[in-house]
Formats: C-alpha cells, sequence, structure tokens
C-alpha cells in the first residue's frame, strides 16, 4: 500500500500560480531535523521506561497480572485477575496481545507493554495516511506532535487497554473515509468497506460496544455535517463486511458467557451503560466508579494535549469562522474525529484521564497542517519548543522512575525474595495490591490476621507503611519500607 509510505525529509517550500518559481525554503533543515530529533528521542525514552519502570498499581499492574494469569494458568478464553476470579470488565484483546508478548520476551515489564507501543506506532503510521488525504507535504509532522502530547506518550507504552483500543478506531474511521471518499469519486472500491467492518469485529474484542460508538459517533456526526447520512450508511454498510464482523466477535461472546454465566449483563448493561449513566456508580467489581464533575473530559483533553492546547483552539475558531466551501471534506471529517468523543462524554462522570485518547490521533493531523503552514518564525519557535519539551521529559526520568516505583511493591517484593530464606512464605495482613501479585507471581497469602510477634509461621509480614510507629516495631525488625508497604520480620 505505497500511500502509506513515510516520507522524506524535506524543506517546507511554496509556489505562486502556475509561474515556475524557485522553491522558497520556509524553515531550515537544521529545525526540521530538531523535530523530527525530538521525536525519536521521545520514541527511544519511552522504550527505556517500558523496561525501567515497575508495572504500577493499580491500572498497569492489574493489566499485567492478567496478562500473567494467561500464560501462567491458562486463562485464554475468560480473562482472570486471580485463579479463582474472572475479569468480565473487558473483553480479551488487549490480555492476549500482553501475554503472547510475555511468552515470547518472558514475563517483564517490557513484553508487557510492548503491544501498546507497536499499537501506537502503527496509529501514528495511520495519522500520517490522514494527513496523506488533507495534502500535508510533511506528513511525518504528526510524529513530533503526537510525541510531546502528554496523553499519547504515556498511553503509547502502558499496559492498558486504550493505546489499542485507540488504534483499531482511527483505523476504521480511515477505512471509512476512503470508503467514502471513494464512492464519491464514483469508483466504489469495496476492500475499504470490508477493512472497516474487520475493525469493527475487532474493537468488540477490545473493548465491546465502547468501541463500536467511538467508531460511529464521528461517522454519523460527519454524515449529519454532510447533510447525506442515509447515502453514506449505504456508501459503507456491506453485508459480507457485517458477516466477517460477527465472526470474528461472536464466537468469544458466546463461549464467554456459556462457560462464565452473568458476563453478558455485567459487560453490557454495567459497564457500557450504568457505568456513564449512573452517577457514582456502585457496580463495578473490579476498580473504583469515578465521580468526575460534568465536563471534565476537557480539562484532561487540554493537560493532554499541553504544549498543542493554542493550537486547537486557534483552529478550532478558525473553523467556525470559515464558509463551508472554505474547508474540504477531509478538514471536517478529521474535525469530526476529533471533537464527537470530546462532546460524547463531556457529560459522562464516570470518565478518566484516557478517554481522550481517540480525538488525539486526528487533531495531530490538523496540528500538522497548522505547522506545515505557519510562517518560518512560528516554524522555528515550535521547533526549538517541541526540542525542549522532548529534553524536559528525559531529564524528569528519574523523578518518574520515584513516583511510579512507590506505587508498586516491586521493591518491596524484591527485598523479600533477596532476604527470605527458602521455604520462607509471605503474608500480607491488608488485601495485596495488583503488582504485589504480578511480582510474587502469586507466591504469597492474604492473612490479616498474620501475628507480628511470636510468630509460629516461617513467614515475613507486609503491613501497612502507617502501622509501624503505631504498632512499636522495632527497627531491627524492618526489612523494607515504601510508600504504603513495609516488609516486617516478626519477633
Amino acid at each position: 500500500m505505497s500511500h502509506l509510505a513515510f516520507p522524506e525529509l524535506r524543506p517546507f517550500t511554496a509556489s505562486v500560480g502556475n509561474n515556475a518559481r524557485p522553491a522558497i525554503t520556509r524553515t531550515p533543515h537544521r529545525y526540521l531535523r530538531w523535530l523530527l530529533g525530538a521525536a525519536i528521542l521521545l520514541l527511544i525514552y519511552r522504550i527505556g521506561l517500558m523496561a525501567l519502570l515497575p508495572l504500577a498499581d493499580t491500572t498497569e499492574a492489574r493489566y499485567g497480572e492478567i496478562a500473567r494469569q494467561a500464560v501462567a494458568n491458562g486463562f485464554w478464553l475468560m480473562p482472570h485477575i486471580d485463579p479463582n476470579t474472572p475479569f468480565f470488565a473487558k473483553p480479551p484483546l488487549s490480555t492476549w496481545a500482553s501475554a503472547v508478548s510475555m511468552i515470547l520476551f518472558g514475563v517483564n515489564e517490557f513484553a508487557a507493554r510492548l503491544p501498546a507501543l507497536l499499537a501506537s506506532l502503527i496509529a501514528l503510521w495511520v495519522a500520517m495516511s490522514f494527513a496523506k488525504e488533507l495534502q500535508i507535504r510533511q506528513r511525518w509532522l504528526v510524529a513530533p506532535v503526537l510525541a510531546t502530547s502528554p496523553l499519547f506518550f504515556l498511553c503509547a507504552g502502558a499496559v492498558m487497554t486504550d493505546a489499542l483500543q485507540m488504534v483499531l478506531i482511527v483505523a476504521a474511521l480511515y477505512f471509512a473515509w476512503r470508503a467514502l471518499d471513494a464512492a464519491d469519486k464514483g469508483h466504489p472500491e469495496r476492500h475499504w468497506r470490508i477493512a472497516f467492518w474487520v475493525m469493527i469485529g475487532l474493537g468488540a474484542l477490545c473493548k465491546g460496544l465502547a468501541t463500536w460508538a467511538l467508531i460511529g459517533l464521528p461517522l454519523i456526526a460527519y454524515a449529519v455535517t454532510e447533510r447525506r447520512p442515509l447515502q453514506m450508511f449505504k456508501q459503507v454498510f456491506d453485508w459480507g463486511g457485517v458477516a466477517i464482523a460477527a465472526c470474528i466477535f461472536m464466537p468469544w461472546y458466546i463461549a464467554a458467557e456459556y462457560y462464565n454465566p452473568g458476563f453478558l449483563n455485567y459487560f453490557i448493561i454495567g459497564e457500557h451503560f450504568a457505568r456513564f449513566l449512573v452517577p457514582g456508580w456502585k457496580g463495578d467489581h473490579y476498580g473504583i466508579a469515578q465521580h468526575q464533575p460534568i465536563g471534565a473530559i476537557w480539562i484532561f483533553w487540554t493537560l493532554g494535549i499541553l504544549p498543542w492546547i493554542g493550537v486547537f483552539v486557534m483552529e478550532l475558531l478558525r473553523l467556525f469562522s470559515k464558509q463551508r466551501k472554505q474547508t474540504k471534506p477531509i478538514e471536517r471529517f478529521l474535525w469530526c474525529a476529533t471533537l464527537a468523543p470530546l462532546i460524547f462524554f463531556t457529560f459522562s462522570r464516570n470518565i478518566i484521564w484516557t478517554y481522550g485518547l481517540t480525538a488525539a490521533l486526528p487533531f495531530s493531523v490538523l496540528a500538522a497542517r497548522w505547522l506545515e503552514k505557519a510562517s518560518a518564525t512560528m516554524q522555528r519557535r515550535a521547533s526549538i519548543g517541541v526540542m525542549a519539551i522532548a529534553c524536559l521529559y528525559v531529564l524528569s526520568g528519574p523523578y518518574v522512575q520515584e513516583k511510579v516505583a512507590a506505587n508498586s511493591d516491586r521493591d518491596l517484593i524484591a527485598a523479600f525474595n533477596r532476604i527470605a530464606e527458602p521455604g520462607t512464605e509471605l503474608a500480607y495482613r491488608m488485601h495485596p495490591a495488583y503488582s504485589s501479585d504480578y511480582y510474587s507471581r502469586g507466591n504469597l497469602e492474604y492473612d490479616p490476621n498474620a501475628a507480628l510477634a511470636n510468630n509460629p509461621e516461617k513467614e515475613l509480614v507486609v503491613i501497612d507503611s502507617s502501622d509501624i510507629q503505631k504498632d512499636g516495631i522495632k527497627a531491627d525488625h524492618v526489612l523494607y519500607v515504601g510508600k504504603f508497604h513495609a516488609l516486617i520480620r516478626p519477633e
């Protein structure tokens, strides 16, 4: 597919009319290299963080442990948090990806995170394809935009479902656009429709109906904007594609409900409707329901694309000031893909900071266009700013390491393995964190009555760090102290 090829690096040029004129270099090569260099630097830095940082509680450690359970205990049909607890909150696609990576590269942090990085790089590739549709000459400019956006950077190497969902959504939207564009030009190409429906099928295995909604909402918004919803529906719909999508996801849903009765009720009703429509929803079996103020998604969005928020506001205002004939269909499509999920989540309270991720990809294309068309002075300032942000990210590495390590039991488990004699058991007086299970490989016990004095068992005990002073634990019995948990040798 030649239209997805990575473009060559070349200076910005401009020409007027049909009169041949020498190319005008608007930005020196060194500034272009700063932009590309910043993106490469952040990619290397992200890979480094993937290998060095522990899986932190709760999200990363939870999904890392679910993938480890699949590898260790064969829970390939229904993901499990522990050997006795099936995980109904998400379908298994992201778990399968991390588990396969662990089989190939070992049970470690880098292997667990690798699928998220690969998904993000594919999403970047698709964003560049959108940039070609928008006739951006320097299509790689989407890379520094995304790399310096905290939302994308953080999700690009984290054990979560968001990166995989992002690439499925942006790919589905790209295939839908190509199908619509081809049909409008009078030569419909069915393979774009089939590819779209394959993404629909895979989306159901990623986050279910939520993925479908985030694909459908931009398409509905665009169809309404173009005032021809029925025609566009016919241009994308394909019975063969629907059958392929059903064959991709239906076998798993049927088997999951058959072997785990109640799964569909929890996942479809609870996770897709009650979670968003019921403030402070109490039905979450695996986490804590969020209770954000109305409109919190815009705060998350602002922080998530922070270096580019000015471009977002400026370009959005420019869009509303233009007449319809002054905008291209692909531009309107990208704005629908950017704004639809943000508007949708505006009225939901039960959201988290990652929910704006699917809007980041289409916005990066619009930001890349702004960057290409900006004045030479602005391009130079943006290049310097992007490199400065990249350097700031790298320099913050030790701080990030400290903060993430504080929210993980990796160091505590390492201390136990280093100190404990063969046959020594590890007992948690509080409920173990997900990172506790992951790093101990499940070799611990939850014993709220574990004795700290006259302990008849051959075991070391984990207690809340704040209880050391309260329980009068002697200093020579404290083996490790973390932010939340401490490892104690009973007297």
